[in-house]
């Protein structure tokens, strides 16, 4: 789910209707609220003499609530990559490769031990042709089980196929701690892998911040435990009401 970047921030619920994750939520966002995620994050990757660094600039995700309990999800990453080899630059390249468009349903609430869950769907596309042949796709089942009223566990199972047909699973395990309604701490771990190996796994922490009953940020910092690499990055949250009371 965002491949590589996916479990970097975590989620943050705010006056019941504000989230902001990577992790996907296990819950919609309420009927008729728009919410616009605004990612960026910057990775480096170390190797032997070359040296790499990836900023997504930003990523927007935007969430509209159909119902309560359904949600429509688009998303469009952007990213910046450079290349260094003994320290010279030796490429720039940007890129907008793919677009997804899908939805997030909730199917039931937390009960007891059983958590609430979610399924999310979405289709890629390629930006340089919108054919049939060029789509992909990403599944995602989320739960989260609510420990307190300050503790909360969040897991995510999946699998993505993208636009050149090669599928991957990921999951990703989650746990917040929220000691004040404006402010929550977490750590995370994310892992992708296919048939054969393991090709990532990173362990992440963060905090978010509730700016207003609207907007929320949150920064994180995480490491991958198979490769030299570490990423940093952010997430500015707005919620917006469609339809005034």
């Amino acid at each position: 789910m965002r491949q590589s970047v996916i479990g970097i921030l975590a989620t943050v619920l705010l006056s019941g209707n504000l989230t902001g994750q990577t992790i996907e939520p296990s819950s919609a966002v309420r009927k008729n609220l728009v919410q616009l995620e605004f990612e960026t994050l910057y990775s480096v990757e170390e190797s032997r003499v070359q040296r790499n660094t990836t900023w997504n600039i930003p990523n927007v995700l935007i969430r509209y609530g159909l119902s309560d309990n359904l949600e429509m999800q688009l998303h469009t990453p952007f990213t910046k990559e450079r290349c260094f080899e003994n320290k010279e630059l030796t490429s720039t390249i940007f890129s907008f490769n793919e677009v997804e468009l899908g939805f997030s349903v909730n199917l039931w609430k937390q009960k007891n031990l059983i958590p609430e869950m979610a399924v999310m769907v979405r289709a890629i596309s390629s930006t340089a042709s919108f054919g049939f042949d060029q789509i992909g796709s990403m599944v995602s089942l989320n739960f989260s089980n609510s420990i307190n009223e300050k503790f909360t566990i969040g897991y995510n199972i999946g699998a993505t196929t993208n636009i050149d047909k090669y599928t991957t699973g990921f999951y990703v395990l989650n746990l917040d701690y929220a000691p004040t309604p404006q402010i929550h701490f977490f750590l995370e771990n994310a892992v992708n892998l296919n048939f054969d190996t393991m090709q990532s796994n990173c362990l992440g922490v963060g905090f978010g911040i509730a700016l207003d009953n609207n907007m929320a940020v949150d920064f994180s910092a995480a490491k991958s435990l198979l490769h030299d690499m570490f990423y940093t990055g952010a997430i500015l949250t707005w919620a917006i009401n469609t339809k005034k009371q």
